[in-house]
């Protein structure tokens, strides 16, 4: 009599428990490979904010020491740009001037407001003198910018920020570039340092420059004249910035 060999193979709980087990390890993987995707692309948000500040710099060389402001381009008789205002400006008036021509400096893979699609210019391929419509037409900047500071000031005073920071000294949940996770700020000096979001219980913002305060507008230089006041610009939804600016305050 001739015997058949009878086939291995699993039984319906060994397959079960192999199941479970690739759950449970799909479960503590895949959070750590978001994570770490989210702390990678946050470097090379810090290193774009760097290149900003940079091309900030070289802009004020060319311009009596005088950083970006939408207030005085809108100011001039002629202004220079059109097609947008505040933060495009802010970002224009570089692409303008062939400094810093790459739009996907200014937006952040990790923002929820961002599509994912960078737009084809900052200014108009066919006439310099206006912004491109991709560029401004229902985009938000991940950013928030200063404009109206200059090269003599304080190499501790903030530049630009990530988008979505109160006056608190806490980032936005809902404005938020990442979201309530905390944001970057950018000196004059060109450092740039990641502050994670404050506890409910802490409500200052301590920043390079050693002052607290309720909000960063506080760190910046402040004058009794209204009008000769940094202010900070950014498009919707934001925290501080506004796109017609909002003014620097006295610290306390």
């Amino acid at each position: 009599m001739i015997t058949r060999p009878v086939s291995a193979g699993f039984t319906l709980i060994e397959l079960l428990t192999v199941i479970a087990i690739i759950g449970i390890l799909a479960a503590l993987i895949f959070p750590t490979i978001s994570k770490v995707r989210e702390t990678a692309q946050r470097t090379v948000d810090a290193n774009n904010l760097r290149e900003i500040v940079k091309a900030a710099m070289i802009y004020a060389a060319d311009n009596n020491d005088r950083l970006p402001d939408p207030a005085a381009l809108l100011a001039q008789s002629t202004p220079p740009l059109s097609g947008g205002t505040g933060p495009f400006l802010w970002a224009g008036i570089l692409a303008q001037r062939g400094i810093l021509t790459d739009s996907s400096f200014y937006f952040s893979k990790n923002d929820p407001q961002f599509n994912g699609l960078y737009p084809t210019a900052i200014v108009s391929p066919s006439d310099h003198a206006v912004l491109d419509a991709n560029f401004v037409t229902n985009r938000s900047l991940s950013y928030e910018f200063i404009g109206g500071l200059r090269l003599s000031d304080a190499p501790s005073t903030p530049l630009a920020f990530t988008r979505g920071l109160l006056a608190s000294g806490r980032w936005s949940a809902e404005a938020g570039t990442y979201r309530d996770a905390g944001g970057h700020i950018a000196f004059l000096g060109g450092n740039v340092q990641f502050y994670p979001n404050l506890t409910e219980s802490a409500s200052q913002l301590t920043l390079n420059n050693g002052r607290k305060g309720s909000s960063l507008l506080q760190a910046l230089p402040y004058n009794a004249n209204p009008a000769s006041n940094p202010r900070v610009y950014a498009t919707s939804p934001a925290g501080l910035g506004t796109l017609a600016g909002t003014p620097a305050e006295s610290s306390p």
